[in-house]
């Protein structure tokens, strides 16, 4: 019997994915770039505001704003055009995510920058780095004002976390740092 989709209301979510049995979502960098360039497809397709995210070895995290139930739409072009392009570059034939991933619904602005904190320090907690900020397969160093974003995010809801403050970046890169 098919998953009935999950009844989503419009709000800000913590989205996270893992592969199938503990294999490797991303193999090298190529694998990287062409999960970002997807995941921005995917994203400005159906609406959604990517504010955040990481790329681990073997699962990511986002944070996203979705306006009602499209994100399940966005997750298929996402997982299923990636799962396609890894498995034919790396002339696999399995699943390569896990059949669900994890959503959950962000209930404030404490939330958010609790969820954050725990997104930017994902690198971080896995020895993958000695500084959250040195990981560059997140959109931490962009919010910290390191360099560009490599995709489309929106970081009106994490500023106004940080109060609108006008230092908000360095306010940021302190508080994902510490």
């Amino acid at each position: 019997m098919a998953r009935h989709p999950r009844a989503l209301a419009a709000g800000v979510y913590h989205v996270t994915a893992h592969a199938s049995d503990d294999r490797p979502l991303f193999l090298d960098d190529a694998d990287r770039r062409r999960f970002l360039e997807l995941l921005d497809a995917a994203w400005a397709t159906c609406g959604l505001e990517l504010i955040s995210y990481v790329l681990m070895t073997n699962h990511y995290h986002a944070l996203t704003w979705i306006p009602d139930v499209r994100l399940s739409e966005a997750l298929q072009r996402l997982h299923g055009g990636y799962s396609r392009c890894h498995n034919k570059r790396h002339r696999r034939t399995a699943h390569l995510f896990r059949a669900h991933c994890i959503t959950r619904r962000i209930n404030d602005s404490d939330d958010l920058l609790g969820t954050e904190r725990y997104v930017a320090r994902n690198p971080l907690r896995a020895g993958m780095v000695h500084h959250a900020l040195d990981w560059p397969w997140g959109s931490a160093r962009a919010h910290a004002g390191l360099e560009p974003a490599h995709v489309s995010i929106t970081e009106r809801r994490l500023r106004g976390a940080f109060e609108e403050s006008g230092n908000w970046r360095d306010r940021y890169a302190v508080f994902v740092g510490a």
